[in-house]
């Protein structure tokens, strides 16, 4: 048999020994008869060392009573707060969602009023900033003024004049007071905060606003400033003096800035000046080329009476450069070059002798009576068919054509027309003549100046 360790006895028993108490001590208690008794005695031997005379019956009743309490619970006397708390906790399961509605409403306003407020703070330093940026902006604008009331003026002085005496008028005015940063304690509200906000907000919106009608003016200033030292840079220009007395739509020009800078118009466009006499140049490079054209022409011994329509072509662009305007003078490029090669070209102006074409036809007008006109084609030496610029005594309308109807009198036309009708073809076929050195035809005296487009 394995020994036992005296330590796990002696445990052991300690726990059996408290075991058997506690019953001893239940059992004490659950034996009515036996705790009455000893309950007697020993109330009944205090009060006879005491002294006391006590009844039996008394002694008795009281037993009775103290076992009738003796297991019975007695619940305490609960104060009012003690009885709302019960009465909360009773009905808690209706009254926690009403609780955690309006604790969650209370966050709500809680959080608003805290966002509100720092919303408020930045808004105030914006503000504030805004104030101290406009105040360094008068600085600058002073400034500027100052320096801009240092140079001089030629022609735009009256304008000038005002806008100076406006600007200054508008920054001796007490646009930005003094003004300290302030400073937003924990125990402002949100209204007293709001109301710094508002006036701080008040002044910015009132520093801004001048600000913008000083800038604007000082825009002008300077753009009017500019635009007077451009036309002083310009009108005094020794060559430009001179261009304007030989055109006169520069001295117009100049004119017209004057008076719009004494206006105080800004936006006077002096680049059209600038092109104006730009142009000069070119007005001059195209003198000397219309010089050159009528030269190139004489040396091929063109006569006066061929030269009149390049004359009156070169009066026209004469009267447009003298305007400093260039519309013509492509179309002048391309009848010189017409003319020249005219000039250069021998043709032979042949009655059209083809199937399927007509040779001639007969006009009848209201009032003029009859015209007759013959078909014709210009034609190179070689047999090639030239176009020539004609104008059409009927529209009025002038084209470059390879063909046209030439007028001619009835006897031709009817000579003409005796000569096809009698065998299908015409035998002589040429009716006029250009040597080298000529615009126009040498035609017979039947030839008339007159011709169509259109049959």
């Amino acid at each position: 048999m394995q020994e036992i360790k005296l330590s796990d006895q002696l445990g052991a028993m300690a726990i059996i020994d408290e075991l058997y108490q506690k019953q001893q001590l239940l059992l004490e208690h659950l034996d009515r008869d036996k705790l009455r008794h000893n309950l007697a005695e020993k109330i009944i031997d205090y009060y006879q060392t005491k002294g006391f005379v006590v009844d039996n019956k008394i002694i008795d009743d009281g037993i009775n009573l103290w076992f009738d309490n003796r297991l019975r619970f007695n619940a305490p006397k609960r104060s009012k707060l003690q009885n709302i708390l019960i009465f909360c906790y009773v009905i808690r399961n209706s009254w926690l969602p009403v609780i955690g509605f309006l604790l969650f409403v209370l966050l709500m306003v809680d959080f608003v009023s805290f966002t509100n407020m720092t919303q408020l703070e930045k808004n105030i330093n914006l503000a504030y900033n805004n104030i101290l940026t406009s105040k360094q902006s008068l600085v600058d604008l002073n400034y500027e003024l100052k320096s801009l009331n240092e140079q001089d003026i030629m022609y735009a002085q009256t304008s000038v004049k005002k806008l100076r005496i406006s600007i200054s008028e508008l920054l001796n005015q007490e646009i930005v007071p003094p003004i300290i940063k302030p400073i937003i304690e924990d125990s402002l509200t949100a209204g007293e905060v709001e109301k710094i906000f508002n006036e701080l907000k008040k002044i910015d919106f009132f520093a801004k606003d001048k600000l913008s009608a000083i800038a604007s003016q000082i825009s002008q200033l300077r753009a009017l400033t500019e635009n007077d030292h451009k036309l002083v840079q310009l009108i005094n220009n020794p060559k430009f003096i001179q261009a304007s007395k030989h055109y006169p739509i520069l001295q117009i020009a100049v004119d017209s800035a004057i008076d719009e800078l004494n206006r105080g118009v800004v936006g006077t466009d002096f680049n059209y000046i600038e092109r104006l006499y730009d142009s000069v140049d070119k007005v001059k490079m195209l003198e000397g080329k219309m010089q050159a054209d009528m030269a190139q022409l004489k040396s091929l011994n063109v006569p006066p009476a061929d030269l009149m329509q390049l004359t009156a072509l070169q009066t026209a662009l004469k009267t447009d450069l003298k305007a400093l305007r260039f519309d013509n003078v492509d179309d002048y490029n391309n009848m010189i070059a017409y003319y020249i090669k005219l000039a250069q070209t021998p043709l032979v102006l042949t009655i059209v002798d083809e199937v399927g074409y007509k040779s001639g036809v007969e006009r009848t007008y209201n009032s003029n009576g009859k015209s007759w006109f013959l078909i014709v084609r210009p034609m190179s030496l070689f047999g090639h068919s030239e176009s020539l610029w004609v104008k059409s005594i009927e529209t009025g309308k002038t084209k470059r054509v390879d063909m046209f109807g030439q007028q001619v009198s009835r006897d031709l036309f009817d000579q003409v027309k005796a000569d096809k009708v009698q065998d299908g073809h015409i035998d002589n076929v040429q009716l006029c003549n250009k040597p080298i050195g000529r615009l126009e035809f040498d035609c017979p005296i039947s030839v008339k100046a007159g011709r169509i487009l259109e049959w």
